[in-house]
């Protein structure tokens, strides 16, 4: 008997054994790296597929498709991935139930006193059963605290959204600024060749074309300050979306959308706002991270009632076959019962909870201090709207008068001149309305003036990227 127990041991174990987890190795290269990174292109195929998925079949890179390769390639969004799937991992980890243990303990006894075998050959069982639903508790954790991270990937694409509109409004900003310098620049080149003409013939003194020259001078370096601006915003946009400054190379950039004024006046904040502090990610997932220190206390009160250890045993001793149901061990509680971790678990509900207010309340005033820029800019774009009309007015009288005979081609550039510094002054205040509206939207975490709804951008950071 002892031998075909022994026999069964043999057979088993290598059986457990090799259903065992084996390591891969998988290495990090520095180079590899670099060169991965440095291939992204706005042209992958893979890419193209994804966004296909989202939006269907959409041709211009606008902030909507750049949002979805910020999606595919940026490493926040990854990593925010990466979590998630470490959560879900754990799920398993918690639905596991505890190894049963074997114990062998043969024994030669060098002495024996009769001709039996010397051999006395000892085993035991143990199985350890949890109790009190210890277990739904730890799953029961495990799921909220996966839900949590689900959820921060969501929020994880809203801050890189936020974050790529700035960047593709400064983009937008520099490259009209460049074009507004060199306008200026080129009038400003006609008007001092002009006055040298006029210099020349005794129309004027030397000192107002030394002004002229002046002029010309610092808008020469206006348009390098420019052009030098206009050359970091890419590499910020290249950023912002994930991929090296040479996927641009080539890429037209779809930024119309901040050329136009927004009707800010038209935005139903109140609607948005009470959605807002309802269904923000982030707002969300301290709500998960809460149920997760729920099931967290349930489980520590669990824990106050012991668990029970069962151990059976066989021996077989002189051909003898012993069998025992063996003794059940249960830890007593009588030092504590366990009142330090629920007092930890207990603690910890609260400060997610003082947590989750403090956020709400945080999102309360940046959506006040949202507000109270854009009624503030809205007084100023108005302003600038109506200096643009004036000058344009003004500009289209000059221009009547040099077809009547009545002003000069000098006094034609000098207009021209001055509406492109009125045209400078209001590109500055919609920007400026442009980066309210930003403020708004990141605050929300809800697309406006956009062709993508929350739900697809929700959608869309929940899918593997590279």
């Amino acid at each position: 008997m002892h031998s075909r127990f022994s026999l069964t041991i043999i057979t088993l174990l290598p059986l457990l054994i090799s259903s065992c987890a084996s390591f891969e190795d998988h290495p990090l290269n520095t180079v590899e790296s670099v060169a991965r990174i440095e291939a992204r292109s706005l042209s992958n195929p893979q890419l193209r597929q994804f966004i296909y998925s989202a939006v269907g079949d959409k041709k211009s890179w606008d902030i909507d498709t750049l949002t979805l390769a910020a999606i595919y390639y940026h490493s926040d969004v990854a990593l925010a991935q990466a979590l998630a799937e470490s959560a879900d991992a754990a799920i398993t980890t918690a639905g596991q139930r505890p190894n049963p243990s074997f114990t062998l303990s043969p024994t030669w006894i060098s002495n024996l006193a009769t001709a039996a075998a010397p051999w006395i050959i000892a085993s035991s069982l143990s199985v350890p059963i949890e109790t009190a639903g210890k277990r739904d508790f730890r799953i029961a954790k495990a799921e909220h605290l996966t839900e949590a991270a689900r959820l921060r990937v969501a929020d994880a694409v809203w801050v890189v959204r936020g974050r790529l509109r700035l960047a593709l409004l400064e983009f937008y900003a520099a490259r009209e600024v460049e074009r507004l310098s060199q306008q200026q620049l080129a009038i400003e080149q006609i008007i001092n060749q002009r006055l040298k003409q006029q210099l020349a013939i005794g129309e004027i003194s030397r000192v107002e074309l030394t002004r002229s020259r002046l002029a010309l001078n610092q808008l020469q370096l206006n348009v390098e300050t420019a052009q030098k601006r206009l050359a970091e915003s890419r590499v910020l946009l290249a950023t912002a979306i994930g991929v090296p400054v040479d996927a641009l190379a080539g890429v037209e950039l779809d930024v119309s959308q901040f050329s136009y004024r927004p009707d800010l006046n038209a935005l139903p904040i109140a609607k948005l706002r009470a959605t807002a502090l309802h269904e923000r990610p982030d707002l969300l997932a301290i709500l998960a991270d809460y149920a997760a220190t729920q099931s967290a206390l349930q489980l520590e009160i669990a824990n106050q009632y012991p668990n029970i250890q069962a151990n059976p045993s066989y021996t077989w001793e002189m051909g003898e076959n012993r069998w025992s149901l063996g003794g059940t061990a249960v830890q007593l509680p009588i030092l504590h019962q366990n009142q330090g971790l629920i007092g930890e678990a207990e603690a910890k509900r609260r400060e997610i909870a003082v947590r989750f207010e403090a956020l709400q309340l945080r999102i309360m005033g940046e959506i006040d201090k949202a507000r109270a820029g854009i009624a503030a800019v809205v007084a100023k774009l108005e302003t600038a709207e109506q200096q643009r009309r004036n000058e344009q007015d003004h500009l289209h009288a000059v221009q009547e008068l040099l077809k009547a005979g009545e002003a000069d081609a000098l006094a034609l550039l000098t207009a021209e001149l001055e509406s492109a510094v009125v045209e400078r002054a209001r590109l500055d205040v919609l920007v400026e309305s442009q980066q309210a509206l930003s403020l708004l939207e990141d605050t929300l975490r809800y697309p406006i003036a956009s062709t993508l709804t929350a739900v697809t951008i929700n959608k869309a950071a929940i899918r593997k990227t590279p």
